[in-house]
Protein backbone atom coordinates (compact mmCIF):
# COMPACT_ATOMS: atom_id res chain seq x y z
CA UNK A 1 0.00 0.00 0.00
CA UNK A 2 2.33 2.67 0.59
CA UNK A 3 4.55 1.98 -2.22
CA UNK A 4 1.05 1.47 -4.75
CA UNK A 5 0.43 5.01 -2.78
CA UNK A 6 3.08 7.28 -4.39
CA UNK A 7 2.43 6.14 -8.06
CA UNK A 8 -0.13 6.53 -10.84
CA UNK A 9 -3.65 4.68 -9.97
CA UNK A 10 -2.83 1.82 -12.78
CA UNK A 11 -0.27 0.20 -10.78
CA UNK A 12 -1.83 -1.25 -7.96
CA UNK A 13 -0.50 -4.58 -7.63
CA UNK A 14 2.72 -5.15 -6.05
CA UNK A 15 4.66 -8.84 -6.55
CA UNK A 16 7.27 -8.61 -4.24
CA UNK A 17 10.50 -10.08 -4.65
CA UNK A 18 14.70 -10.48 -3.41
CA UNK A 19 16.31 -8.54 -5.43
CA UNK A 20 16.34 -6.47 -8.94
CA UNK A 21 16.87 -9.66 -11.14
CA UNK A 22 13.82 -11.61 -9.61
CA UNK A 23 11.82 -8.12 -10.05
CA UNK A 24 12.77 -8.65 -13.68
CA UNK A 25 12.06 -12.27 -13.82
CA UNK A 26 8.64 -12.02 -12.35
CA UNK A 27 8.17 -9.11 -14.93
CA UNK A 28 8.74 -11.20 -18.06
CA UNK A 29 6.72 -13.97 -16.55
CA UNK A 30 3.37 -11.80 -16.04
CA UNK A 31 3.82 -10.57 -19.57
CA UNK A 32 3.62 -14.03 -20.91
CA UNK A 33 0.58 -15.11 -19.03
CA UNK A 34 -0.90 -11.94 -19.89
CA UNK A 35 -0.63 -11.96 -24.04
CA UNK A 36 -0.01 -15.43 -24.45
CA UNK A 37 3.21 -14.17 -26.42
CA UNK A 38 6.56 -15.24 -26.23
CA UNK A 39 8.81 -12.41 -28.16
CA UNK A 40 10.69 -9.79 -26.11
CA UNK A 41 12.17 -6.43 -27.32
CA UNK A 42 15.23 -4.75 -25.47
CA UNK A 43 17.93 -2.31 -26.08
CA UNK A 44 21.75 -2.38 -26.92
CA UNK A 45 23.69 -1.83 -24.21
CA UNK A 46 20.78 -2.63 -21.79
CA UNK A 47 21.21 -4.53 -18.52
CA UNK A 48 18.46 -6.55 -16.49
CA UNK A 49 20.21 -9.00 -14.19
CA UNK A 50 21.63 -12.47 -14.75
CA UNK A 51 19.87 -15.11 -13.84
CA UNK A 52 18.31 -16.39 -17.03
CA UNK A 53 15.11 -14.85 -17.94
CA UNK A 54 16.94 -11.38 -17.10
CA UNK A 55 20.16 -12.22 -18.73
CA UNK A 56 18.07 -13.36 -22.06
CA UNK A 57 17.05 -9.51 -22.03
CA UNK A 58 20.29 -7.80 -21.00
CA UNK A 59 23.08 -7.03 -24.28
CA UNK A 60 26.24 -7.82 -22.83
CA UNK A 61 27.82 -10.61 -24.67
CA UNK A 62 30.57 -11.15 -21.24
CA UNK A 63 27.49 -12.22 -19.76
CA UNK A 64 25.67 -13.94 -22.06
CA UNK A 65 27.52 -15.83 -24.08
CA UNK A 66 29.11 -18.70 -21.49
CA UNK A 67 25.36 -19.50 -21.10
CA UNK A 68 23.88 -19.58 -24.89
CA UNK A 69 21.29 -20.34 -25.68
CA UNK A 70 19.20 -18.66 -23.73
CA UNK A 71 15.33 -17.25 -23.70
CA UNK A 72 13.75 -16.50 -26.96
CA UNK A 73 12.69 -14.96 -29.51
CA UNK A 74 14.94 -11.51 -27.89
CA UNK A 75 15.50 -8.95 -30.47
CA UNK A 76 17.64 -6.16 -29.71
CA UNK A 77 17.33 -2.48 -30.60
CA UNK A 78 19.70 0.13 -30.76
CA UNK A 79 18.89 2.52 -27.67
CA UNK A 80 16.86 5.67 -28.68
CA UNK A 81 16.65 4.60 -32.26
CA UNK A 82 12.40 5.01 -32.28
CA UNK A 83 11.96 3.31 -36.42
CA UNK A 84 14.07 0.75 -35.09
CA UNK A 85 11.76 0.13 -32.10
CA UNK A 86 8.71 0.10 -34.41
CA UNK A 87 10.36 -2.25 -36.71
CA UNK A 88 10.50 -4.79 -33.78
CA UNK A 89 7.52 -4.45 -32.31
CA UNK A 90 4.84 -6.80 -33.67
CA UNK A 91 1.74 -8.90 -33.14
CA UNK A 92 4.34 -11.38 -31.80
CA UNK A 93 5.71 -9.15 -28.70
CA UNK A 94 4.99 -10.21 -25.63
CA UNK A 95 6.68 -6.87 -23.80
CA UNK A 96 9.47 -4.23 -24.56
CA UNK A 97 11.53 -3.98 -21.38
CA UNK A 98 13.96 -0.62 -20.97
CA UNK A 99 15.49 1.33 -18.79
CA UNK A 100 14.69 4.90 -18.76
CA UNK A 101 18.34 5.75 -18.03
CA UNK A 102 20.75 2.73 -18.53
CA UNK A 103 23.56 2.39 -16.24
CA UNK A 104 25.69 -0.37 -17.46
CA UNK A 105 25.09 0.72 -20.69
CA UNK A 106 26.92 4.05 -20.39
CA UNK A 107 24.28 6.22 -18.41
CA UNK A 108 22.48 7.05 -21.14
CA UNK A 109 19.09 9.11 -20.64
CA UNK A 110 16.35 7.89 -22.75
CA UNK A 111 15.34 10.50 -25.18
CA UNK A 112 11.33 12.16 -24.48
CA UNK A 113 10.46 10.63 -28.40
CA UNK A 114 12.40 7.08 -27.68
CA UNK A 115 9.93 5.95 -24.47
CA UNK A 116 6.58 7.91 -25.88
CA UNK A 117 7.05 5.76 -28.41
CA UNK A 118 7.50 2.48 -26.75
CA UNK A 119 4.42 3.33 -24.80
CA UNK A 120 2.62 3.88 -28.33
CA UNK A 121 3.40 0.88 -30.32
CA UNK A 122 3.51 -1.52 -27.61
CA UNK A 123 -0.64 0.17 -26.95
CA UNK A 124 -0.65 -0.54 -30.98
CA UNK A 125 0.31 -4.03 -30.90
CA UNK A 126 -1.26 -5.59 -27.74
CA UNK A 127 2.36 -5.94 -25.94
CA UNK A 128 3.14 -4.80 -22.60
CA UNK A 129 5.97 -1.84 -21.88
CA UNK A 130 8.08 -3.32 -18.78
CA UNK A 131 10.26 0.02 -16.92
CA UNK A 132 13.20 -1.71 -15.10
CA UNK A 133 13.66 1.20 -12.57
CA UNK A 134 15.71 -0.87 -10.52
CA UNK A 135 18.72 1.69 -10.57
CA UNK A 136 16.70 5.08 -11.12
CA UNK A 137 13.97 4.22 -9.27
CA UNK A 138 13.49 6.13 -5.73
CA UNK A 139 14.32 9.71 -6.35
CA UNK A 140 17.55 8.64 -8.33
CA UNK A 141 17.06 10.79 -11.02
CA UNK A 142 15.30 14.22 -9.58
CA UNK A 143 11.53 12.69 -9.49
CA UNK A 144 10.18 9.94 -7.51
CA UNK A 145 10.42 7.45 -10.35
CA UNK A 146 12.18 7.86 -13.63
CA UNK A 147 9.21 7.17 -16.16
CA UNK A 148 7.70 10.57 -14.03
CA UNK A 149 10.33 12.99 -16.92
CA UNK A 150 8.43 11.13 -20.07
CA UNK A 151 4.75 11.31 -19.46
CA UNK A 152 4.42 7.60 -19.79
CA UNK A 153 3.16 4.93 -17.44
CA UNK A 154 4.53 1.30 -17.85
CA UNK A 155 2.54 -1.40 -17.59
CA UNK A 156 5.20 -3.50 -15.11
CA UNK A 157 7.26 -1.18 -13.54
CA UNK A 158 10.27 -3.29 -11.37
CA UNK A 159 12.55 -1.52 -8.67
CA UNK A 160 15.08 -2.74 -5.92
CA UNK A 161 17.98 -1.54 -4.86
CA UNK A 162 17.59 1.57 -2.68
CA UNK A 163 13.50 0.42 -2.34
CA UNK A 164 15.34 -1.76 0.69
CA UNK A 165 17.78 0.92 1.99
CA UNK A 166 20.32 -2.16 2.24
CA UNK A 167 18.16 -4.59 2.67
CA UNK A 168 17.75 -7.10 -0.05
CA UNK A 169 14.23 -6.30 -2.06
CA UNK A 170 12.75 -6.19 -5.21
CA UNK A 171 9.16 -6.04 -6.53
CA UNK A 172 7.36 -5.48 -10.07
CA UNK A 173 4.66 -3.15 -10.12
CA UNK A 174 1.64 -3.95 -12.14
CA UNK A 175 -1.71 -3.17 -13.45
CA UNK A 176 -4.30 -5.59 -12.00
CA UNK A 177 -5.39 -7.00 -15.40
CA UNK A 178 -1.94 -8.08 -15.56
CA UNK A 179 -1.27 -9.38 -12.35
CA UNK A 180 -4.71 -11.40 -12.75
CA UNK A 181 -3.36 -13.18 -15.77
CA UNK A 182 -0.90 -15.51 -14.18
CA UNK A 183 -2.60 -19.04 -13.57
CA UNK A 184 -2.77 -19.52 -9.84
CA UNK A 185 0.83 -20.93 -8.54
CA UNK A 186 2.10 -19.93 -11.63
CA UNK A 187 4.71 -17.77 -10.24
CA UNK A 188 5.80 -17.89 -6.55
CA UNK A 189 9.01 -17.26 -4.25
CA UNK A 190 9.74 -18.83 -0.76
CA UNK A 191 11.35 -15.36 0.57
CA UNK A 192 9.80 -12.99 -1.46
CA UNK A 193 7.67 -10.11 0.81
CA UNK A 194 9.36 -11.53 3.72
CA UNK A 195 8.37 -9.08 6.85
CA UNK A 196 12.22 -7.70 7.42
CA UNK A 197 12.45 -6.62 3.53
CA UNK A 198 8.97 -5.32 3.65
CA UNK A 199 9.59 -2.99 6.94
CA UNK A 200 12.93 -1.94 5.18
CA UNK A 201 11.15 -1.18 2.05
CA UNK A 202 8.00 1.07 4.34
CA UNK A 203 11.00 2.62 6.23
CA UNK A 204 12.56 3.61 3.01
CA UNK A 205 9.73 4.98 1.22
CA UNK A 206 8.37 7.25 4.22
CA UNK A 207 11.79 8.50 4.78
CA UNK A 208 11.98 8.76 0.86
CA UNK A 209 8.40 11.03 1.62
CA UNK A 210 9.56 12.85 4.64
CA UNK A 211 12.60 14.55 2.84
CA UNK A 212 11.53 14.77 0.03
CA UNK A 213 15.40 13.42 -1.56
CA UNK A 214 14.47 13.59 -5.53
CA UNK A 215 14.34 17.25 -5.08
CA UNK A 216 17.71 17.15 -4.03
CA UNK A 217 18.51 15.00 -6.90
CA UNK A 218 17.21 17.45 -9.24
CA UNK A 219 18.96 20.19 -8.01
CA UNK A 220 22.47 18.71 -7.22
CA UNK A 221 22.84 16.66 -10.24
CA UNK A 222 22.84 19.45 -12.59
CA UNK A 223 25.16 21.48 -10.99
CA UNK A 224 27.26 18.35 -10.40
CA UNK A 225 27.46 17.73 -14.47
CA UNK A 226 28.20 21.16 -14.99
CA UNK A 227 30.79 21.19 -12.86
CA UNK A 228 31.91 18.41 -14.61
CA UNK A 229 31.77 19.97 -17.79
CA UNK A 230 34.22 22.98 -17.02
CA UNK A 231 36.87 20.42 -15.80
CA UNK A 232 39.71 21.26 -18.86
CA UNK A 233 40.60 18.11 -20.15
CA UNK A 234 40.95 16.97 -23.50
CA UNK A 235 40.19 13.32 -21.99
CA UNK A 236 36.72 13.84 -21.19
CA UNK A 237 34.11 13.06 -24.37
CA UNK A 238 31.01 13.87 -23.32
CA UNK A 239 29.16 14.38 -19.52
CA UNK A 240 25.35 13.36 -18.99
CA UNK A 241 23.06 11.85 -17.12
CA UNK A 242 19.76 12.48 -15.38
CA UNK A 243 19.73 14.28 -11.89
CA UNK A 244 22.40 12.09 -9.27
CA UNK A 245 23.17 9.32 -11.88
CA UNK A 246 25.78 11.03 -13.64
CA UNK A 247 28.19 9.77 -16.16
CA UNK A 248 31.86 11.26 -18.03
CA UNK A 249 32.56 9.30 -21.21
CA UNK A 250 36.13 9.86 -21.60
CA UNK A 251 38.16 9.31 -24.95
CA UNK A 252 40.05 6.41 -23.30
CA UNK A 253 39.63 3.49 -21.29
CA UNK A 254 38.01 4.67 -17.81
CA UNK A 255 39.55 1.29 -15.43
CA UNK A 256 42.93 3.60 -14.89
CA UNK A 257 41.23 6.52 -13.36
CA UNK A 258 38.45 4.93 -11.63
CA UNK A 259 41.31 2.92 -9.80
CA UNK A 260 43.50 6.40 -9.19
CA UNK A 261 39.77 8.25 -8.00
CA UNK A 262 39.79 5.61 -5.21
CA UNK A 263 43.73 4.58 -4.11
CA UNK A 264 44.72 8.77 -4.36
CA UNK A 265 41.46 10.33 -3.88
CA UNK A 266 39.47 7.77 -1.51
CA UNK A 267 36.38 8.50 -4.29
CA UNK A 268 34.18 5.43 -4.79
CA UNK A 269 32.56 5.32 -8.79
CA UNK A 270 31.89 2.90 -10.93
CA UNK A 271 32.78 1.97 -14.28
CA UNK A 272 29.79 1.88 -16.86
CA UNK A 273 30.80 0.23 -20.17
CA UNK A 274 34.80 0.60 -20.98
CA UNK A 275 35.12 4.21 -21.51
CA UNK A 276 32.40 5.44 -18.68
CA UNK A 277 32.83 6.79 -15.03
CA UNK A 278 29.87 6.85 -13.32
CA UNK A 279 28.95 8.37 -10.23
CA UNK A 280 25.99 7.51 -7.83
CA UNK A 281 26.42 9.61 -4.52
CA UNK A 282 24.22 9.04 -1.91
CA UNK A 283 21.12 11.20 -2.24
CA UNK A 284 21.99 12.85 0.98
CA UNK A 285 25.45 14.45 -0.14
CA UNK A 286 26.26 17.73 0.73
CA UNK A 287 27.44 20.06 -2.08
CA UNK A 288 31.10 20.38 -0.48
CA UNK A 289 31.02 16.72 -0.92
CA UNK A 290 30.47 16.56 -4.55
CA UNK A 291 32.91 19.83 -4.78
CA UNK A 292 35.58 17.67 -3.35
CA UNK A 293 34.64 14.73 -5.78
CA UNK A 294 34.82 17.37 -9.02
CA UNK A 295 38.45 18.26 -7.43
CA UNK A 296 39.38 14.54 -7.51
CA UNK A 297 38.22 14.17 -10.91
CA UNK A 298 39.87 17.37 -11.68
CA UNK A 299 42.80 15.70 -9.84
CA UNK A 300 43.77 12.36 -12.36
CA UNK A 301 42.02 13.88 -15.25
CA UNK A 302 44.67 16.87 -15.32
CA UNK A 303 47.79 15.63 -13.82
Amino acid sequence: RTLVSLLPPELNRVFPTNSGTEANEAAIKFAWAHTKRRKLVAAMRGFSGRTLGSLSVTWEPKYREPFMPLLGPVEFIPYNDVEALRRAVDEETAAVILEPVQGEGGVRPATPEFLQAAREVTWEKGALLILDEIQTGMGRTGRRFAFEHYGVVPDILTLAKALGGGVPIGAAVMREEVARSMPKGGHGTTFGGNPLAMAAGVAALRYLERTRLWERAAELGPWFMEKLREIPSPKVREVRGLGLMVGLELKEKAAPYIERLEKEHRVLTLQAGPTVIRFLPPLVIEKADLERVVEAVRAVLTS
